[in-house]
């Protein structure tokens, strides 16, 4: 029978069938390597969002999802009065190696939320490759366009703003550990100035000194996009490599015009999302069609420098009323609204519980990853679940 993932009683909430432990829920400390960074996750996406026509708050709420994607990890907790919560979780931060490496967590983390499969090629490990803005991509868009009138609705298009926007980014890379994502470092070649080349080297050789080392460092660097470190998520960047198995040019990879597909794509996604909320959360008077906030797009994804050189020119131009009308701050990324009910869960009670920002995230989280690996992706021919990782086996035998 296929396992879904559905409250089971009164008395339990669960996303899986095996226990999971419990983590610290506060936010990890140290920089996320392998992801779009908060400067898109949070910044771009509130800014969007608010130029798509959406009330601050309501805009506050939906980066604030999208950026705890990266947030959201692992949850088994119980109530004071029995409710059982055990939670899947969304990202692993890149020192975790032992959940990083495992097949099954690979395929229920990585591939839903940050490597949405592109469905090209005729093995599985092709078929899971991300593309930009997919078929796969805008199937999942359109389910969570059409769920929005559910509770957890506001934070399930957060969600999607997180995996949607990823395919323009990690594009040519899969969730697993695989070698279609094994890359040769000699291979890069940068266009970018001296001073931001420089930089690039030295954190792609803190990268690795971190990360790629232990038994499990193999298929870590396999993982995703960890062969290239963080290149795929500087905006600004301009460059190519040459895969290694099979050997293959990646083509010139020009980060600014992909990162600005996604910004208007994801523009696109919120301006059709809030005519699903029916007025509910609309701030009109911050509305610009996308045409008239692309120039400064460009200019804030042509910024050359680090993820807070990049949020202040998001803040910039948010604060001088470049992209939406109204010119405003954005509110610093803040992820204590869900860090603090996660520390209160087993001190409350089920109402409480089910009450809480925290769960209707883990909600939509459960919702979003259900759809994708138990309906879309089977449709599609790509069983992930059922599959045998051989690329781990091989890697660890």
């Amino acid at each position: 029978m296929k396992e879904r993932r559905i409250p089971l009683s009164a008395s339990h909430w669960t996303l899986r069938s095996y226990p999971i432990s419990l983590q610290d829920p506060s936010r990890r400390s140290g920089a996320r390597d392998t992801d779009m960074q908060t400067d898109m996750h949070y910044y771009a996406t509130y800014s969007l969002a608010r130029a798509a026509g959406f009330r601050n708050d309501i805009a506050k709420a939906i980066a604030t999802a999208a950026e705890y994607v990266d947030d959201s990890d692992r949850l088994d907790v119980t109530t004071t009065d029995g409710f059982h919560i055990v939670a899947e979780p969304t990202a692993h931060h890149p020192t975790n190696m032992k959940d990083n490496t495992d097949p099954t967590d690979q395929k229920r983390t990585w591939v839903p939320f940050h490597f949405v499969p592109g469905n090209e090629g005729s093995t599985l490990e092709e078929k899971l490759l991300c593309r930009t803005d997919s078929a796969i991509a805008r199937a999942v868009v359109e389910n969570a366009l059409n769920n929005l009138d559910k509770e957890f609705g506001v934070l399930l298009l957060g969600i999607l703003a997180h995996a949607y926007v990823d395919t323009f980014s990690h594009y040519g890379f899969s969730g697993i550990s695989s070698r279609h994502n094994e890359i040769d470092p000699a291979s890069v070649e940068t266009r970018c100035s001296k001073t931001t080349e420089q930089s690039l080297e030295t954190r792609w050789s803190k990268f690795f000194a971190r990360y790629a080392i232990g038994p499990f460092a193999n298929s870590l660097v396999k993982l995703g996009h960890g062969a290239v470190a963080t290149y795929p998520d500087q905006p600004f960047l301009i460059w190519e490599f040459m895969y290694t198995d099979p050997r293959r040019p990646s083509g010139v990879r020009e980060n600014p015009k992909t990162f600005l597909a996604g910004c208007r794509s994801l523009h696109n996604v919120f301006v059709r999302a809030r005519a699903k909320f029916n007025g509910d959360h609309d701030d009109n008077s911050a509305f610009r069609e996308f045409k008239d906030i692309e120039t400064a797009i460009k200019a804030i994804l042509a910024v050359e420098g680090d993820a807070d050189a990049r949020t202040e020119a998001w803040q910039t131009a948010m604060q001088s009323g470049f992209i939406s009308r109204t010119k405003e701050a954005i509110p610093e990324y803040d992820s204590s609204r869900f860090t603090n009910d996660l520390q209160r869960l087993d001190k409350e009670d089920e109402k409480f519980a089910k009450r809480s920002v925290v769960f209707a995230f883990l909600q939509a989280a459960a919702f979003y990853r259900d759809y994708i690996l138990n309906d879309l992706l089977p449709k599609n021919g790509i069983h992930v679940e059922s599959a045998k990782v051989e690329w781990y086996q091989k890697d660890n035998a």
